[in-house]
Order: structure tokens, then C-alpha cells, then sequence
């Protein structure tokens, strides 16, 4: 199985100054200048719960800044957490923003598969329905994505890149890599080719 849905819920943040606690009570009366989000989390390219990659997946949050999303971010804690949001282009299926707990990505892979496959659960999201591929418009450029199935149960996705694959230059230096991977440099391999920084997207 290549997702597995854990939990739902909702929580209020406040969209003035501060982004309140994600698993407050949503039963707690609406105070003002608050906004109710519901989010899903998920493990994605897993065959069980609470295994694979974790993946929170928020909805309803328009109108925060980037401020208070990466707080929610930071709050979940996850590698990944995705926004869904309206997207610009009516062919296109949503916004999709994905923020690690400490930065915003132009794009990722398993956040991406994550979220299709919410979303196909979901079986609609801005009052259009969700079929078999999706697209999603990120800071990296539209990600296409086809949704995969198993007995008619949406159970992943399978994604094209944004990008084609490049390398960027220069290559970082063996002491760097082998300081960032906490080994000796004798321990780099560099017989079939030297580390390499590469991105599609």
C-alpha cells in the first residue's frame, strides 16, 4: 500500500497576530478573528500506520500568512506538511504549499504523493470532483499527478517532475559531504562519479 490515512481533525487559529495550538478542541465556541482548518495526516509509502513518511495535510488556510502556515508547520512537526489551496488556473486541481518545520519547499516528492491520494479519498476538493489525474501549482512550476488504485480505492500517486533533472554546479567539495554525513572523506566513494547537488524541480 503506498498510503495509509491516520487521523483527521480540525483545530482554530487565530489569524491576527498568532496561529493557535493545532489539537485544540474544536468543539470550543469560535472566538473572533478565528478560522476553523481541518487537516489529515497520513503515511505515505507505507503498508501500515505509523510507518512510511508522515504527511499533515491542511485545508482552509487562505487568508494566513506565511508566517502562521510555517507555524502550523513547525507545530506538526513532520519532514513535510501540505496547504491546499484554490489554485489559479481553473485546469489546474489546487495551490499546493509545502512546508518543512523550518522552511518553505518548491517542491517534494512524497508530499506530493500524499496529498493526491487525500484528495482522491476525499473524492472532490473546491467543489470539483477528483478523478483519476490531478494537477498541482507550486512554487517549482504544475506538478501532474496520476492517482493509483486498488480495488477501486485510491492507494497512491505517481508523479512527473516540474522540472527535467539537472545538475547544478559546482559540485560540493568530498570534505563538505563527508562533514554533512558525519564520515571520514576516505569513506566517499568517488570511483563511479563525485557527489553531486541535482534538482528537478
Amino acid at each position: 500500500m503506498w498510503l495509509c490515512c491516520r487521523t483527521r481533525g480540525c483545530f482554530r487559529a487565530r489569524i491576527v497576530l498568532t496561529v493557535g495550538r493545532p489539537f485544540l478542541s474544536a468543539c470550543r465556541p469560535a472566538l473572533s478573528h478565528q478560522k476553523e482548518i481541518s487537516f489529515e495526516t497520513c503515511d505515505v509509502f507505507a503498508a501500515a500506520p505509523f510507518g512510511g513518511n508522515p504527511l499533515a495535510v491542511v485545508f482552509g488556510a487562505e487568508g494566513l500568512s506565511d508566517g502562521q502556515l510555517q507555524k502550523i508547520a513547525a507545530e506538526f512537526g513532520y519532514s513535510e506538511t501540505t496547504f491546499v489551496m484554490p489554485p489559479a488556473d481553473p485546469a489546474s486541481t489546487a495551490r499546493v504549499r509545502i512546508f518543512t518545520p523550518t522552511a518553505e519547499l518548491p517542491f517534494a516528492g512524497h508530499p506530493n504523493v500524499g496529498t493526491a491520494a487525500v484528495l482522491a479519498r476525499r473524492g472532490e476538493v473546491f467543489g470539483k470532483p477528483v478523478c483519476n489525474e490531478v494537477r498541482f501549482e507550486e512554487l517549482a512550476g504544475t506538478v501532474p499527478l496520476d492517482i493509483l488504485s486498488e480495488g477501486g480505492h485510491p492507494i497512491g500517486a505517481m508523479l512527473t517532475a516540474p522540472e527535467s533533472f539537472r545538475i547544478l554546479n559546482p559540485p560540493p567539495p568530498i570534505a563538505a559531504v563527508a562533514h554533512a554525513i558525519g564520515v571520514s572523506e576516505s569513506e566517499i566513494v568517488t570511483s563511479s562519479h563525485v557527489p553531486l547537488v541535482a534538482t528537478v524541480g
